[in-house]
C-alpha cells in the first residue's frame, strides 16, 4: 500500500492537525491542511496544554498519555531547539492531611499509589519541602500537607508547537495551508475523492484526516455515513495573569486550583470545581462569578498571584469519545477518510501524528490504536 495515497487533505491545523500534515509531509506527501482560524488559535490556545498521564482513571487510557509524553521527549530531539517544550515537572497535592478528597471518587493518595504501581515516576514530600526547595510561593493548608513530585510532566506551548510543525512541513515543500471552512467530503464509490470548501474550492485529494477538534462530529456529518455517536464535550475556564517575575516553576496541580507558567512574565489558571460549574457546551461568557472565584482560588493557592493583572479570560472546549479513548484512524465504510480527534490532544498529539502517518502509508495500526477505531463510534447502517 505504500505510495499509494500521494495527497492528504488535513481538516484543522490545531495541535493535532498541524502534527499529522507535518509527518504526513515528512513522509513524502501531498498535504492540504485546511484551518476556518489563526492556526493554533482556538482549542489549543485556551487548553491549560499539561503534559501528564495523571487524569487517566484506565490503563489504556494511562498506557496512551504516558506513551505521548514519551513521543514528546523523542520528537523535541529532532529539532535543534523545541521553544514549545517545557518539562518543568508538575507538583500535586490533596485536600487534608492524608491526601483523601471529597469522597466523590478515589482519594489522592489511592490516585497517585495506582499511578506508581503503573510504573509512573512520583516522588512523596510534603509542603515543607516544596517550599523550601521548589516552590515557596505556594501555600498549603500546613507544613505537613502531602504533596508528589511528578518529575516527567511539564507543559506545552500548544500555539509554538502549531507555527513551528506548519513551518517545518512548509520547509519540505509539500504543505498548502488554506484559510477557510470545510463544506463537505466528496465521496465517490466509496472512497474520498475531494475537500469541498464553502468559499466554493475543490480540493483533489486521495485521502483526507478529520482533525478538526470541536468541529469534528460536523465534518464527519458531511460523509453521508451513520452518525457519530458517544461524543462528550468539555468546556474549561481559563485566566492568563500578568505577572511580576515568574512565581510558578512547575506545573501545579493544587486542591483548589492549577496553575502554571505561560511563558515569562504570565501564568494560567484553571479549576476542576470551576469546570463542573460550567454549562454544557458554553464557549464564552462565563459570567462574573465564576471568573472571581477561580481568581480567588488561585490566589488561595499562590498569593503573589494577587498583586497579577487578569490579562485573558477564555472558554476552551473539547469534542471527544465519550469513553476517553481517541478516534484515530480509518472508518471502514469510507476509504481514505480518517479521524483523529482525542481527549488529552496536546498529549498525544506527536503521537498520533506518527502513527497515523504509518498507517495511512502501509495501512499498519499501531496497538494502542486496536480500541480507538472510529467504526465504534457509529451506530450500526
Amino acid at each position: 500500500m505504500e505510495g499509494t495515497v500521494k495527497t492528504v487533505g488535513v481538516v484543522g491545523a490545531g495541535v493535532i492537525g498541524a502534527c499529522v500534515a507535518l509527518s504526513l509531509a515528512q513522509r513524502g506527501m501531498r498535504v492540504h491542511c485546511v484551518e476556518r482560524a489563526q492556526p493554533g488559535g482556538l482549542t489549543t490556545n485556551v487548553s491549560f496544554a499539561r503534559l501528564s498521564a495523571f487524569q487517566q482513571p484506565t490503563y489504556a487510557r494511562f498506557e496512551l498519555s504516558h506513551t505521548g509524553m514519551i513521543e514528546h521527549l523523542r520528537f523535541a530531539e529532532q529539532f535543534d531547539s523545541a521553544p514549545w517544550w517545557h518539562p518543568t515537572g508538575s507538583l500535586a497535592w490533596g485536600d487534608d492531611e492524608d491526601g483523601g478528597g471529597d469522597g466523590s471518587g478515589p482519594s489522592f493518595a489511592d490516585v497517585v499509589h495506582r499511578l506508581s504501581a503503573w510504573g509512573y515516576r512520583a516522588v512523596w514530600c510534603d509542603a515543607a519541602r516544596v517550599n523550601r526547595e521548589w516552590e515557596p510561593g505556594i501555600a498549603f493548608p500546613h507544613a505537613r500537607t502531602p504533596a508528589v513530585l511528578f518529575p516527567d510532566e511539564g507543559w506545552i506551548d500548544g500555539p509554538k508547537l502549531v507555527s513551528e510543525m506548519l513551518a517545518a512541513a512548509k520547509d519540505t515543500g509539500r504543505l498548502t495551508l488554506w484559510n477557510g471552512t470545510v463544506d463537505g467530503i466528496a465521496v465517490h464509490d466509496g472512497e474520498v475523492r475531494a475537500l469541498r470548501l464553502e468559499a466554493g474550492d475543490r480540493i483533489e485529494v486521495d485521502a483526507v484526516v478529520n482533525a478538526a477538534g470541536p468541529e469534528a462530529p460536523t465534518v464527519a456529518a458531511t460523509l453521508g455515513t451513520a452518525p457519530l455517536e458517544g461524543v462528550a464535550t468539555r468546556s474549561s475556564l481559563v485566566i492568563d495573569l500578568l505577572t511580576d517575575g515568574d512565581p510558578v516553576r512547575h506545573v501545579l496541580r493544587g486542591a483548589q486550583a492549577h496553575a502554571r507558567s505561560a511563558g515569562p512574565g504570565r501564568v494560567r489558571v484553571r479549576s476542576d470545581q470551576i469546570d463542573a460549574r460550567l454549562p454544557t457546551g458554553i464557549r464564552s461568557d462565563p459570567g462574573d462569578e465564576l471568573v472571581k472565584d477561580l481568581l480567588e482560588r488561585a490566589y488561595r493557592t499562590i498569593p503573589a498571584l494577587e498583586s497579577a493583572t487578569v490579562d485573558q479570560v477564555r472558554i476552551g472546549t473539547a469534542v471527544f469519545p465519550a469513553d476517553g479513548l481517541p478516534s484515530v484512524g480509518e472508518l471502514s465504510a469510507v476509504s481514505g477518510y480518517y479521524e483523529a480527534f482525542a481527549n488529552s490532544g496536546i498529549t498525544l498529539a506527536p503521537f498520533i501524528g506518527r502513527t497515523l502517518t504509518t498507517h495511512i502509508a502501509t495501512g499498519e495500526i499501531h496497538p494502542l490504536w486496536a480500541r480507538c477505531s472510529p467504526d465504534r463510534l457509529r451506530t450500526a447502517s
